[in-house]
């Protein structure tokens, strides 16, 4: 089966991923185009799956930049990049909460049975046609990824920004307590430096009503909004699970303020 490139760029391109990968092909200059012989023997399936690998591997960035580009827009590269690198992290299995809202694409087993049907049928294929029409399935559920990706990528943005604006906000407060023990418990308590307790209407007081009055939806009443009201130049987070959404947060505000401890040693 010959599999034919029509630039050498192209070409030499899956040159060296066979190079690296091991397999002895290379491709000759017919004319105008640069062919790729693969022999129909026992090698087939080696040659099919470094194809397949050759696709996910490389293409798939591209793939997914052209789409960015030319049907959402994004002419700036370095978001492309971000955006890119989430769908690569979805189709490796890292993002397992996004993957949840499109289904989990088998990239692997898609890609390979269009290889597959073009070593089958065909005596000789365009690498741009093999991706073309027998890819269909592939670049859609790609798409589906990429939609999920560009939100992840906008909400991280905005959660940036949000992360920012408060970091900004209590770098300019006077702290009211030079140190504050936390745990996160349920419910949540606030010890003084004694490690007394401090009540909820103790804690309330000192908490400044416009963080809540101008970010309702972003601000946690219960454990932002006190700690950067009293802006403490120490906090002590005592917790038995530092995977919570709210410890990243935290760290994210108060950087080296904030040091985490395990429940126990509060306890004590």
């Amino acid at each position: 089966m010959e599999l034919i490139f029509l630039t050498e760029e192209d070409a030499c391109q899956l040159q060296s991923f066979f190079t690296k990968t091991g397999v002895h092909l290379s491709y000759t200059k017919q004319q105008n185009r640069y062919v790729f012989f693969f022999p129909r023997d026992e090698n087939t399936d080696r040659y099919a799956e470094a194809l397949t690998d050759f696709i996910i591997n490389v293409k798939r960035a591209e793939f997914l930049d052209k789409m960015l580009s030319t049907h959402f827009f994004y002419e700036n590269e370095e978001e492309r990049i971000q955006i890119i690198d989430i769908v690569t992290a979805m189709c490796l299995g890292k993002r397992k909460e996004l993957t949840a809202f499109t289904g989990k694409m088998n990239e692997h087993s898609i890609v390979k049975q269009a290889v597959i049907a073009v070593f089958e049928t065909s005596d000789a294929v365009l690498f741009d046609s093999l991706l073309t029409f027998r890819l269909q399935d592939y670049y859609d559920a790609l798409k589906k990824y990429l939609c999920v990706a560009i939100d992840e990528y906008k909400m991280e943005q905005d959660y940036q920004m949000f992360v920012s604006m408060l970091r900004d906000y209590l770098h300019k407060q006077e702290p009211k307590k030079k140190l504050v023990h936390l745990s996160l418990t349920d419910p949540v308590c606030f010890y003084d430096e004694n490690s007394k307790v401090m009540t909820r209407d103790e804690v309330m007081k000192l908490v400044d009503r416009r963080l809540l009055f101008n970010h309702p939806v972003y601000i946690d009443s219960a454990v932002i909004a006190p700690l950067l009201s009293i802006a403490p130049n120490e906090i002590l987070l005592y917790t038995d699970s530092e995977e919570k959404a709210i410890i990243r947060t935290l760290l994210n505000i108060f950087e080296e303020r904030l040091k985490i401890l395990p429940l126990a040693d509060f306890r004590k």
